[in-house]
């Protein structure tokens, strides 16, 4: 699925951009007053009211520290550069580590990311995990790296967006194709065509998603109340609470970092 949130830094009685505040003042943690956290507008994770997992996560770690958090949403190539080039904000929200963005990550994942396999429903291509692609012709967007190259028993065929990818599989140039859930729907709307002439699969490893920050000092300050709020909530259940009110799962790594962590 999924692409990403971030955060604007607002210390004392003004608010900032967060790389006029490095400039102006060394920043302790009383000086956080407030984050601003933007995002594209993902149901049931960020939604535009402010409710969701990822928001209310975020929510549970700072809020209870002083430290309000206050939502947009932005498009997420947008976001990202505001993130990373002018470091208007902190941080966003729906990264993984493998990115090749200049970005700061917390210990603790938010979310476990699942890839999607396309396929013509009228080919009734077989769907048994990552063998079934053995032999076809399989596409992702370019530099993705879903499977290593070791790994790959297939041709694989490389696009630069999602939607040159839909049009290589309605072409029968490939079998399958390999990307997030909502990029998928949202090329296949933008195409006039139904989800009902494609099925629809799951690859079987997930990645870690996570809050990833501008490679700033305000933002490690961020950071750290992160990875100490994180097993406190899980300690206390509230984290568990969240995550089940939006019927999905703890990410196994953050249950694992989070025990030893007590």
């Amino acid at each position: 699925m999924f692409k990403s949130l971030i955060f604007l830094l607002s210390a004392g009685s003004f608010l900032l951009p967060a790389n006029a505040a490095e400039q102006t003042s060394v920043f302790t943690r009383d000086n956080i007053k407030s984050i601003s956290v933007v995002a594209p507008e993902w149901e049931g994770f960020t939604n535009a009211d402010g409710s969701g997992l990822y928001w209310e996560v975020l929510k549970a770690v700072y809020e209870p520290v002083q430290v309000k958090v206050k939502t947009a949403i932005v498009p997420w190539n947008r976001a990202m550069k505001m993130v990373t080039k002018y470091r208007v904000y902190n941080a966003i929200v729906g990264e993984n580590k493998n990115t090749e963005e200049e970005l700061l990550f917390p210990d603790y994942a938010i979310d476990v990311e699942y890839l999607s396999v396309l396929s013509k429903a009228s080919r009734n291509l077989p769907w048994d995990g990552t063998a079934s692609l053995a032999g076809k012709k399989v596409g992702w967007i370019k530099d993705y790296d879903v499977i290593a190259k070791e790994d790959q028993t297939f041709e694989l065929v490389q696009y630069r967006t999602t939607a040159q990818g839909l049009e290589l599989l309605d072409a029968g140039k490939i079998d399958y194709m390999i990307d997030e859930w909502d990029e998928i729907a949202e090329a296949v709307s933008a195409s006039g065509q139904d989800m009902t002439r494609y099925v629809m699969n799951e690859m079987p490893n997930g990645k870690d998603v996570y809050i990833a920050f501008a490679n700033t000092p305000l933002s490690q300050m961020l950071i750290d109340i992160y990875n100490e709020r994180i097993p406190v909530l899980y300690r206390e259940k509230k984290l568990l609470n969240l995550y089940e009110k939006w019927e999905a799962d703890i990410p196994l790594s953050v249950k694992d970092r989070a025990n030893k962590a007590l």
